[in-house]
């Protein structure tokens, strides 16, 4: 008798425990959120760095990051990647995406999928050696050496600019490291170059070079989309749009400004309009 009425308990037990889990995990109690691997350059600052810890930051990862919040299905994981095996590592499977300042290519929509929503608007400078008055458009670089990253946006359109006007301006072509093509402009190896002003900026004053730089207005040049990078899979797709969602979310509800305005001196580029008003 004492017996069965232990099995009955027992039963009851086991009941009751299967009853309480499934409510547990109907109220949120699931499996774990899915690990996302981002791959960035870590050398673009302010808009990806290595902090002195190790850990990548700036912009681009406090953009991944607002968006992750809202996609708590997925947890995040950051891989500072150089520049020259940063593509190759994403098409090898060891990133979900890239943020790394990547603007807008043609050739680069063909082969992966873009977030249809950028998350910057941005243009590009030449940088050369303070106290040069020689270099004030891409015309003035007739004659010269530019050093430019392999691969970049910025190399692809200089070559296209010399393939269609036949302009005689020699590219030495570097990692991509704005570091290291300031190096060469302060040795004198090189007459300039051309990227972000305040990327090349920040970098010379660590670097404690002295530069100037001048806006470039030639179209093509001077306003371009920035976008995150995801493999051209299935998987890819269904990240990229969901990763537009949020995107979407955070440029409607502000989020995005405020992102900006704190990392990138005050000013709110996450928009065409923003960037040509200079607000």
């Amino acid at each position: 008798m004492k017996a069965r009425n232990f099995s009955i308990v027992l039963a009851l037990f086991l009941v009751g425990t299967a009853l309480f889990a499934g409510a547990k995990k109907e109220s949120g109690g699931g499996s774990a959120p899915t690990l996302i691997r981002v791959g960035t350059e870590g050398a673009m600052p302010p808009y990806n760095y290595v902090t002195e810890r190790g850990e990548a930051a700036g912009y681009d990862m406090a953009v991944v990051k607002a968006i992750i919040e809202l996609l708590p299905e997925y947890q995040v994981e950051f891989i500072p990647t150089a520049w020259d095996g940063i593509f190759v590592a994403l098409e090898g499977g060891e990133f979900d995406l890239l943020a790394s300042y990547l603007g807008w290519r043609k050739e680069r929509e063909e082969k992966y999928y873009l977030s249809t929503v950028p998350y910057l608007w941005s243009g590009y400078s030449v940088v050369f050696k303070d106290g040069r008055n020689d270099i004030r458009s891409l015309k003035d670089l007739e004659g010269k050496k530019v050093a430019s990253g392999l691969g970049t946006a910025s190399t692809t359109l200089l070559e296209e600019y010399i393939k269609q006007t036949g302009a005689n301006i020699e590219i030495i072509y570097t990692d991509g490291n704005i570091a290291n093509a300031l190096t060469e402009i302060e040795t004198d190896r090189v007459d300039a170059t051309i990227n972000s002003t305040i990327t090349t900026q920040l970098t010379a004053n660590t670097l404690g070079y002295k530069i100037d730089s001048v806006p470039l207005t030639e179209e093509g040049w001077s306003v371009i989309s920035i976008h995150l990078l995801f493999p051209k899979t299935e998987k890819g797709k269904t990240l990229r749009d969901q990763f537009d969602a949020a995107l979407k979310q955070l440029l409607d509800n502000g989020k995005l400004r405020e992102l900006s305005r704190e990392y990138l001196y005050g000013k709110d580029y996450t928009t065409r309009e923003a960037l040509e008003a200079g607000v």
